[in-house]
């Protein structure tokens, strides 16, 4: 008998970008947003859910706790409105040293942005994903 992945172990998954492909798509063509400390990049995605990835590099955060406390807040203010976003892959990269407690403020208000800027951007893709490919038989 085969047993059926846990919900927690697959819906974290759903909503993460892991393909190496799929963060170069969103680099080579975004929309962009900004905080003091975050860019975030958008690119409509043809799954049909937001998903999350991050660059949160050694340069500007040496410790390994700190890059992750940034990410564990990036996390949270993305899994806070991802009912409200539309369908991006959305990539969070870190441009400067945040002070502690301040890593992600107004990053919610930004992920809206950027992903509306990018279906603003490319009407195409966010149609062909909203409406099924349909074949009368």
């Amino acid at each position: 008998m085969i047993a059926a992945p846990s919900p927690r172990a697959k819906g974290p998954r759903l909503v993460r970008l892991v393909a190496k492909a799929d963060f170069d798509r969103v680099f080579a063509d975004n929309q962009r947003a900004r905080t003091d400390y975050l860019m975030v990049m958008a690119h409509p995605n043809a799954v049909g859910r937001p998903r999350l990835g991050m660059v949160v590099g050694k340069r500007l955060l040496p410790r390994a706790v700190d890059r992750n406390r940034v990410k564990r807040c990036v996390r949270e203010s993305f899994r806070q409105v991802l009912g409200e976003l539309p369908a991006c892959d959305f990539v969070v990269r870190l441009i400067a040293k945040p002070l502690p407690g301040d890593e992600a403020r107004d990053l919610p208000r930004t992920l809206l942005r950027a992903g509306k800027r990018a279906m603003a951007k490319w009407p195409g893709e966010a149609a062909a994903q909203q409406a099924p490919d349909s074949s009368s038989n």
